[in-house]
């Protein structure tokens, strides 16, 4: 007997691409047998799909099947149930409510009387009438109030079912199985004893429809920031991440890798090193190993059928009145299926009449082709006479070559994947080879179709999902998430910590008038930080969108946040021309550079102020750079090169200086070039703009 046991998502690990899927299921009354896990997906890979037990029996055997749920699951989950409950309850009140405010403006306060009693005092009536006018009021009044009540009632149950009923939408399009839809299951071969508290069970199996990318956030606080990891998920699989523990993986699950090979080390002379293994032809006589399949199944040959059938007076275009009398030659050419073994009798029949008259080498053609049996499966030798004759048929060069076949132009040669390669049928003429398998349709199709998708989901601006430079590694979130099987991006949370921030400010005055802050961010996470854009909030304001370079654990990352208003900076340059030299023959080419830094905003900033001066070139002996009074003291700096090999830039030097609050700082530079007098620098003498 199969006893059902329900499962439900507890861990989800999304690779570079595809995901790693965790189930857990519990036993509880389960000994020797078989149990059933159902309700998988159809995009579960059957050959991934791995169980553990714990405390409980030994699984001795795993199957994997398709079929149907045997019971229907809700249409709808209970909440959506009982926002509408309410809402039908809320609705009948209020009808309720105004049926008995109409009838009650509908009942008359004054009756008539047929009855033949003396009437009652005039005084009486009216006290009467006025009482029953009283709590005529004093009733539609409750009723009223009542009314207020019930609508706002409806109102509040209106909104929160139109609530829920989104949540239900955006939750995604994958819901528990139907009894109609078809779904995978797994059954478990138990052997030992159930344990009074029953068995855990762990199921895990992978999906190929789904993708990640990284993405960051950085709140700063003065010397302090948090740091968040966050993510962008889109999966296709079949079955929503509900309240799942969500792990981001850069590997993949599965990647070919062979294993190296070693040389052997040997004492003695030097031996030659192996030839390298490469292409290698397929080895001879293949087609023997079909030999036995062949006298098992033969195929059956149709021999060729010639006749002479009488013609009318109708002649061929281009054959005189010979053509009349020329028997008639009918080739019977059989089609073949490619799938099987036999043949599906089919004959076309291609009538032709000799020409009269000598051919050449056309007209014996047709005998020498009679004279040769055809090969199983080939069209007849004979059609090639049919092709050369069928040109003679014509009148001239135009009815020629409309008469002759088209050129098919080459298919194209299949992609070198092996993974979606199959070994070719032996009654195809391919067999013995690997061809490309056949599209799959139904169930596997749109598996493979949601797989597409994922593959060719665009990427929002600025986020990257290729790492293949990196090592691997997984980021584990804190808590759990939801991500929805509807094919589409969603933003998760995983992780946060707390690290340290450098704030300052950079300018470059000879590029650009505007000073930029700069914030030196640790790490901290164990992981590495990949590619990707981090979101910068100061003291809760949002700043800039940056993005995020390649960092390891405990590595600085700068994060620019843009120009900083509250910064001003101003370069001025100065230059004449002095001569040089004990007889004036040379030039010295004086330049003075002056940067004035202002800090308007209320706390003091540190800037750091980067220049060039000129150098010269190795062989230029007469052509002197000569830095003269820098006040205040400058350093020299060379920044990163953007890739190795690429030389570093010289003559930089920068100023690491502080501003206070609401004052202004001078920087100052003076240097020169000495040339010879008679000489000119390309461009002009004059170094600084």
């Amino acid at each position: 007997m199969v006893a059902n046991v329900e499962s439900r998502v507890v861990e989800v690990t999304v690779f570079a691409h595809g995901a790693a899927v965790r189930r857990t299921a519990t036993a509880t009354a389960t000994a020797s047998g078989t149990i059933r896990i159902g309700g998988l997906p159809l995009a579960a890979i059957d050959d991934t799909v791995r169980v553990e037990v714990e405390g409980g029996p030994i699984a001795v055997a795993v199957r994997v099947g398709t079929d149907v749920s045997a019971e229907p699951a809700a249409e709808e989950s209970k909440e959506l149930r009982a926002v509408r409950r309410r809402e039908a309850i809320a609705t009948a009140e209020v009808v309720r409510l105004e049926t008995a405010i109409e009838r009650l403006a509908q009942a008359p306060v004054i009756a008539d009387d047929d009855s033949d009693e003396a009437p009652a005092a005039w005084t009486a009536v009216v006290a009467a009438r006025r009482t029953l006018i009283e709590v005529r009021a004093e009733r539609e009044r409750t009723l009223r109030e009542q009314l207020v009540a019930a609508r706002r009632e409806l109102d509040v149950a209106h909104r929160e079912h139109e609530l829920v009923a989104m949540h239900e939408a955006l939750r995604g399009n994958a819901k528990d199985a139907k009894a109609h839809e078809l779904r995978k299951h797994v059954e478990l071969e138990l052997v030992g004893s159930a344990p009074a508290t029953g068995a855990t069970i762990w199921l895990e199996y992978q999906v190929a429809a789904a993708r990640w990318a990284p993405a960051y956030v950085a709140r700063l606080e003065r010397e302090s920031t948090q740091f968040e990891m966050r993510a962008i998920v889109a999966q296709e699989s079949g079955e929503d991440w509900t309240g799942v523990a969500l792990r981001l993986s850069t590997a993949e699950p599965a990647r070919f890798s062979p294993l190296p090979e070693l040389a052997a080390q040997k004492i003695g002379r030097r031996q030659h090193e192996p030839a390298k293994r490469g292409f290698r032809p397929p080895p001879s006589g293949s087609e023997l190993l079909y030999a036995d399949y062949e006298r098992t199944f033969p195929r059956p040959v149709v021999p060729r059928q010639f006749g002479a059938t009488a013609r009318d007076d109708s002649t061929v275009e281009g054959f005189g009145e010979n053509a009349k009398s020329a028997p008639e030659e009918t080739f019977a050419a059989q089609v073949w299926d490619e799938d099987s073994s036999h043949a599906k009798g089919v004959y076309a029949e291609a009538p032709m009449k000799k020409r009269a008259g000598p051919l050449g080498a056309a007209q014996a053609a047709p005998s020498a082709a009679r004279a040769t049996t055809p090969l199983p499966g080939a069209p007849p030798a004979n059609m090639q006479a049919v092709g050369e004759l069928a040109a003679y048929g014509g009148g001239g060069p135009q009815k020629e070559s409309r008469q002759r076949a088209e050129p098919v132009p080459a298919a194209p040669e299949p992609r070198l994947d092996y993974g979606n390669l199959v070994m070719a049928a032996p009654s195809s003429p391919d067999r013995g080879k690997l061809v490309p398998a056949p599209a799959k349709r139904g169930v596997a199709g749109r598996v493979v179709e949601a797989q597409v998708r994922i593959e060719q989901l665009a990427l929002p601006a600025g986020h990257v999902d290729e790492w293949d430079h990196t090592y691997d590694y997984a980021f584990a979130g804190d808590g759990t998430v939801d991500v929805a099987s509807d094919g589409a991006w969603h933003s998760v949370a995983l992780t946060a910590r707390a690290g340290e921030a450098e704030m300052r400010h950079v300018a470059v005055p000879r590029e650009q008038p505007d000073v930029f802050r700069v914030a030196d961010v640790t790490n901290p996470f164990d992981g590495p930080l990949l590619p990707g854009p981090i979101d910068v909030y100061d003291r809760g304001h949002f700043l800039v969108t940056s993005p995020a370079d390649y960092t390891p654990p405990g590595g600085r990352l700068e994060i620019g946040l843009g120009v900083d208003p509250h910064v001003k900076i101003a370069r001025n340059a100065e230059f004449h021309e002095e001569a040089a030299g004990m007889l004036r023959g040379a030039l010295r080419l004086v330049h003075a550079v002056t940067i004035e830094l202002e800090n308007v905003s209320p706390r003091a900033v540190d800037v750091e102020v980067r220049e060039r001066i000129p150098v010269t070139r190795e062989g230029d002996d007469d052509i002197e750079v000569t830095l003269g009074r820098v006040d205040p003291v400058w350093e020299a700096w060379a920044p990163e090169p953007d890739a190795p090999g690429t030389p570093r830039l010289r003559g930089g030097h920068r100023w690491r200086v502080t501003v206070a609050p609401a004052a202004k700082k001078l920087l100052r530079a003076i240097y020169d070039v000495k040339i010879p007098s008679k000489t000119e620098l390309v461009g002009g003498n004059r170094r600084e703009p």
